[in-house]
């Protein structure tokens, strides 16, 4: 994406959504703050829901040449479609920017700036991060399908599959951090750093087994 610099009295705002009242904005908070934002609003409601009263009204305090910084797109939309709307029709009349910190979409996004293949690589990625969540998510209910086929009924169901751990495996091989890699993958933090634990036991050290 081509980069450009702010304004000097450009701000950054952040912005943070969960789903349930039962999550909180921590893990998305501290990636917003180390992201130099100037203030960061949190929302709780429904990924269902189109409507977030408060990003309309952050949105209304923003002027031209501001940035909006969220975590990944699905905390502004719900689909590759209706974050394309929200780029041309809430944050391109204002000139509003966009930067998004993780995943294949990271970067910062300038609606008023971007050329025909900056955008069509965007769509591109877009799609990508979408797939890949729509992917976890199936083989996620995969794995609780089997489960109860296997008789393992109630209690909390298990968000890390196989599948979700080596990916994760591998995210962290390449560095990331476990706060960067359960926001992209979508789990929770607590539950990632348990599932990594349990796949990764400490060497137990001591004499060489007898012969």
């Amino acid at each position: 994406m081509t980069e450009a610099a702010e304004p000097s009295n450009a701000i950054r705002l952040g912005y943070a959504r969960v789903s349930t009242r039962g999550q909180d904005h921590a893990a998305q908070s501290e990636l917003l703050n180390a992201a130099d934002c100037r203030d960061i609003v949190e929302e709780t409601i429904s990924t269902r829901r189109k409507d977030r009263p408060k990003l309309q009204a952050t949105l209304a305090t923003m002027n031209a040449g501001d940035t909006l910084v969220i975590t990944k797109p699905d905390r502004v939309a719900r689909s590759v479609k209706e974050l394309l709307v929200f780029l041309e029709d809430e944050l391109a009349p204002r000139g509003i920017n966009l930067h998004i910190l993780t995943g294949i979409c990271a970067g910062i996004h300038r609606p008023n700036s971007q050329t025909m293949s900056d955008k069509m690589l965007f769509l591109v990625a877009a799609m990508a991060a979408e797939m890949e969540r729509d992917l976890i998510s199936e083989r996620t209910n995969e794995g609780l399908d089997a489960a109860r086929a296997a008789g393992r009924v109630g209690g909390r169901p298990v968000m890390v599959t196989e599948d979700v751990l080596a990916a994760a495996r591998a995210r962290r091989e390449r560095g990331q951090s476990v706060t960067r890699i359960a926001l992209e993958l979508g789990v929770g933090r607590s539950t990632l750093y348990r599932a990594l634990e349990n796949d990764n036991p400490p060497t137990v050290t001591g004499a060489a087994p007898s012969r």
